[in-house]
């Protein structure tokens, strides 16, 4: 660095040695402060009851109605869960997107474009991941996740 810094004064250019110095200095910082500096915080979706939404994305695309032409379902779903079960929900992420995959690709057609059919498939939807959660873990965290959403449902025919 010393060396750096005489040969830059050596060519009369003392201005730059202020900006290598600066250079020297944040390169000598670790990139997780650089991240971690420059990153904002997480917003908090905690509502007053203590609970929080967590989106099971990406979102679901699958096949349907395996009777004659192929047809999909893309659908974003969420669930309201107690806080403090959040992090093991996440942990279980993989195994409640497989069953509900299973789920989605088992509905008919008639089932998918109806209201009062999407409502059905939300309330099996929300038993399977409180199934999923009781059998990994215990029914008192299936019990912490208290709704489904559907925040994008789309039905191609």
């Amino acid at each position: 660095m010393a060396s750096l810094l005489r040969l830059l004064s050596h060519r009369n250019k003392p201005v730059l040695a202020p900006f290598v110095l600066l250079i020297a200095a944040l390169a000598a910082t670790s990139p997780d402060a650089w991240s971690a500096a420059s990153a904002p915080a997480p917003p908090s979706n905690v509502t007053a009851s203590g609970e929080v939404y967590i989106q099971l994305g990406p979102s679901f695309v699958t096949n349907y109605d395996g009777a004659g032409r192929l047809k999909y379902l893309k659908a974003d779903v969420n669930v309201r869960v107690h806080q403090s079960s959040e992090d093991t929900l996440r942990e279980h992420m993989p195994y409640l997107r497989n069953q509900l995959v299973v789920l989605f690709s088992q509905q008919l057609e008639e089932d998918l474009t109806s209201i009062a059919g999407k409502e059905l498939l939300r309330e099996q939807a929300l038993q399977t991941v409180k199934t999923g959660l009781a059998h990994l873990e215990s029914q008192e965290l299936a019990d912490q996740v208290s709704d489904l959403f559907f925040t994008a449902f789309v039905v191609q025919r």
